[in-house]
């Protein structure tokens, strides 16, 4: 594992740093140029594709009335020079219609939007199974993310491919609940990486599986691209038969010594047959209750170090739900 820290005034300044840091941790660049408010990149590494944009007061794409400054990232299975980033070979596009103005094909993303003039952030690149995580401070105590890779999976099968952000491809968000990772299904704050609880996607993984092929949208219900996956959160906090983290979440931390385990962020992809099969794991990125931490924190187990991170806000929009990401170990 590597890492950095730094700050950033704009979204293209954040995206040059991801970009110089994931080639050091040795990422293919593949493009780096201006696009519309901002700049593309194309990078690759081990045979998994991904593409990112940074902009400034811009909407993905016409369908969309909100505007973002913040940074749009989507998977692909390969590059093409001669298209731009929202045009590659296999990227994430919607199966939906959405009358009257949103067709099917769409290109689908995740997000780190709501970027300030002054951005302190966190960047850690992993290896076996290779992955990039950005976290941003938007703003004081405000904490957003990006994430790409590939996951630890259980077998030998094509895919495991992933992304996951704050935000999914609209950047509006209801702001009438005091929770923004479980008060509103709807929020397009997805807050935690592949949170599940949310109808609108902010987590994809690409997968083949039978006769299903492509990426699965990490989401509650009505996945974007026709397959859907979940993680730890579906159903949200009120139902723990049917969420996978809400039971071990109700012993963390731990009454007697105070300290918290960390959960991989497990990801299971649905069959034609509408059950749920695991398919595979973060290893380098783990669910935290940091009741015990700080925003940005070290934590030391053994040989390994890792960082915690809140889901928005510790305390406020997110309480103790958060994450941490490995540095070293």
């Amino acid at each position: 594992m590597t890492y950095q820290t730094g700050t950033a005034a704009t979204p293209t300044q954040l995206l040059d740093a991801l970009r110089v840091f994931a080639v050091a941790a040795g990422w293919i660049e593949h493009r780096w140029a201006a696009h519309g408010t901002g700049f593309q990149l194309s990078l690759s590494k081990n045979g998994a594709f991904f593409h990112l944009r940074s902009a400034v007061n811009e909407a993905l794409r016409v369908n969309y009335l909100s505007a973002v400054t913040g940074i749009f990232l989507t998977g692909a299975s390969g590059f093409d020079a001669a298209q731009p980033w929202y045009h590659q070979p296999g990227t994430i596009r919607s199966t939906t219609v959405i009358p009257p103005t949103v067709p099917a094909g769409n290109l689908e993303v995740v997000g780190l939007y709501e970027v300030s003039t002054v951005n302190a952030y966190h960047l850690f690149a992993g290896s076996n199974p290779d992955m990039i995580v950005l976290v941003v401070e938007t703003a004081p105590g405000v904490f957003h993310h990006l994430a790409f890779g590939a996951l630890a999976k259980h077998g030998l099968y094509p895919g495991g491919e992933f992304v996951t952000g704050s935000f999914g491809s609209d950047g509006y968000t209801y702001t009438y609940t005091a929770d923004r990772l479980f008060g509103y299904s709807g929020d397009r704050f997805g807050g935690l990486p592949f949170n599940d609880f949310k109808v609108y996607a902010a987590s994809y993984v690409r997968a083949t599986l039978e006769s299903l092929e492509g990426w699965f949208s990490v989401c509650q219900s009505a996945p974007a691209t026709g397959r859907r996956a979940k993680s730890l959160w579906e159903a949200g906090v009120a139902t723990p038969n049917n969420s996978l983290a809400r039971p071990w979440w109700g012993y963390a931390p731990n009454t007697l010594n105070g300290i918290t385990p960390m959960l991989p962020f497990l990801l299971f992809v649905e069959r034609p047959s509408g059950f749920f099969s695991p398919f595979g794991f973060t290893p380098h990125l783990r669910y935290l209750n940091i009741t015990h931490y700080a925003p940005g924190e070290s934590l030391v187990l053994g040989a390994e170090e890792w960082r915690a991170f809140p889901g928005h806000s510790k305390n406020a929009f997110s309480g103790a739900h958060g994450y941490a990401v490995r540095v070293n170990g």
